[in-house]
């Protein structure tokens, strides 16, 4: 199956790198059926306003479909992605090192709060740790509201993510912002976030390390 559609499944992983809304996925589904070549991010959201369809209508029904997947089987859902173990050591470190772990996120909390079981991800958080959609259209706007609940400065805030354009406008805050090269991010984005003076950490066993004497400064 892998061989055969081998092709698409290359173009799949790459369009899921511009990804920054659910309503996205509708957008993939279009331009793989229509089989339009899409370069960048910029062509991506281009072609993604165009459309004419509801949004909204289209992100509740994802999450639905979501839901029911996981009633049916939470861990064969939740199994469907990668786990980067040495990203959750990396966390389980620093949690016992005192440090504050939270999740900001455009999914909804409690559609994810499950997986953060030691069966799962192999520890705990609360889902009050878990900043979703609720708390802002961006993760610019999630960054402000982590700093409010937690009496922080913005540039105490490392924030780590696969997706360059949730970087992109959190760095002006002061946040210090990195981008997970293991993720569904492309070589043309690591090497626009270099452009950019953000810092990529190519591989999940230098997640700990990177952010480790980052910290330390």
């Amino acid at each position: 199956m892998r061989k055969k559609y081998k092709k698409e499944m290359d173009y799949y992983h790459r369009l899921r790198s511009y990804i920054e809304i659910s309503g996205d996925f509708f957008a993939i589904i279009k331009i793989m059926e229509e089989q339009v070549q899409i370069k960048d991010q910029q062509e991506f959201i281009a072609y993604r306003n165009q459309l004419q369809f509801d949004y909204q209508f289209f992100r509740e029904l994802f999450f639905k479909e979501k839901e029911k997947w996981q009633k049916e089987s939470f861990r064969k859902w939740f199994f469907l992605s990668p786990v980067f173990k040495k990203v959750i050591k990396g966390i389980q470190r620093f949690t016992k090192e005192g440090q504050k772990v939270v999740i900001a996120t455009s999914n909804l909390g409690e559609t994810i709060h499950r997986a953060f079981q030691p069966e799962y991800l192999g520890f705990k958080m609360d889902i009050e740790d878990i900043f979703d959609k609720n708390f802002g259209k961006n993760k610019a706007e999630h960054m402000q509201a982590i700093a409010k609940k937690y009496d922080a400065k913005l540039n105490e805030i490392y924030f780590i993510d696969d997706q360059l354009s949730y970087l992109i406008g959190t760095d002006v805050l002061g946040v210090h912002v990195f981008l997970a090269g293991w993720g569904y991010c492309t070589d043309s984005q690591k090497e626009e976030a270099r452009k950019a003076k953000i810092t990529v950490i190519e591989e999940e066993k230098d997640f700990y390390p990177v952010l480790k004497q980052a910290l330390s400064l």
